[in-house]
């Protein structure tokens, strides 16, 4: 377990400092919409169970970035799919992209406007009014 939280830390610093440039690929909220109509998309949202809550994106995984559990959860969705990851800002999901890319995810997109691009499009959102 150690091993992988210094793992997770190592990569995020690493790649935080775009040493080599992005190596992921960043969407808009309309490439997405365009791009979940003619692929099966796996799409996740990094955000707290807190944020997600309050709405998501129909269809989206939630998956805390802030979790010790981060890497393990992501570790068991297919790495072949195309994927679509996403948070409040385009900041911890960028983040989210690039450890998915060094875990062996494919094709990872970073939805660079987050829930705020979406919002501002107008875009629907889920609201889980159970809790």
């Amino acid at each position: 377990m150690i091993k992988k939280i210094t793992f997770f830390f190592v990569t995020v610093i690493f790649f935080s400092c775009d040493f080599f440039g992005p190596i992921i690929n960043e969407i808009t909220t309309d490439e997405f919409k365009l791009l979940n109509s003619v692929d099966n998309v796996q799409l996740i949202d990094v955000r707290t169970v807190e944020e997600y809550k309050s709405g998501y994106i129909d269809a989206s995984l939630n998956i805390d970035f802030y979790k010790s559990s981060f890497i393990d959860s992501l570790n068991v969705l297919d790495k072949s799919k195309t994927t679509v990851v996403y948070c409040k800002s385009g900041n911890r999901s960028r983040k989210s992209a690039l450890i998915m890319k060094s875990l062996g995810f494919k094709s990872v997109y970073n939805l660079k406007e987050g829930m705020n691009g979406w919002l501002s499009n107008r875009y629907e959102i889920i609201i889980d009014s159970l809790n």
